[in-house]
């Protein structure tokens, strides 16, 4: 079976693409020109009045470790936005599935920007920590992850809007399991409407359905226990 992307991508989601790659970028070539200029031991505990109490060496790993965590969050959210815009046949741009499928790529694709930019500050704040060799990140950190979780509640609310309210598909008992599970491996649409034409949901007879699933998965549990891991390791 050869996938092809079918639905078109809106342009703020050509934007998010670009402002993703930008920021990833821009963080690695800030990260790199400071490297050098940085303190062998790197201060990572701070007592109540700032000064250093522990210390642990510069390595690759540590320095880097916001570009490990934008690149995750790159991989994982671009992959769901990739498997949404994904389909074997060529889709009809005005049918209401595909625009839904395109609006929830460009929600995933737009929060993916919103991170991986407050990152590329996080990266910024800590190498002014490091040369300073005072603990904080600065009050602006607090600040600019509250405008992230804002943004980021924005993009899902104009999202809802935009998605509206789908048409129920005309009921067959045998493409329904338990009830509310639409699956139906002859009809198009990665999206359709659940039983009673509230809301949407997915087909789980499209092989993207699956798909979809993992990589929210992936993104979810995945993505944060690497991070975790990165950062105990290095």
């Amino acid at each position: 079976m050869q996938w092809r992307s079918q639905v078109e991508p809106t342009a703020l989601t050509r934007q998010g693409a670009r402002v993703i790659v930008g920021v990833i970028l821009g963080t690695l070539a800030y990260l790199a020109w400071r490297y050098t200029s940085l303190p062998w031991l790197l201060p990572v505990h701070f007592q109540r009045n700032g000064l250093p109490d522990g210390w642990q060496y510069k390595t690759g790993g540590r320095v880097f470790l916001p570009v490990f965590v934008q690149t995750a969050l790159a991989i994982a959210l671009g992959s769901v936005a990739a498997v949404l815009l994904t389909r074997r046949e060529r889709a009809d741009p005005d049918a209401p599935d595909v625009k839904a499928a395109a609006t929830a790529a460009e929600a995933v694709v737009l929060t993916a920007a919103i991170w991986t930019t407050f990152q590329g500050y996080a990266a910024v704040s800590l190498v002014g920590m490091w040369a300073r060799e005072r603990g904080g990140l600065g009050p602006s950190y607090t600040v600019l992850e509250l405008v992230g979780l804002v943004l980021t509640a924005a993009v899902g609310v104009r999202a809802h809007v935009h998605l509206g309210r789908p048409v129920p598909l005309p009921y067959v008992a045998e493409h329904w399991r338990m009830g509310q599970l639409y699956k139906n491996p002859d009809h198009p649409a990665l999206f359709v409407a659940t039983r009673d034409g509230s809301r949407w949901t997915l087909n789980f007879g499209r092989p993207g359905a699956a798909l979809l699933l993992g990589g929210i998965l992936i993104a979810g549990a995945a993505v944060p226990t690497i991070i975790l891991i990165l950062a105990l390791r290095s």
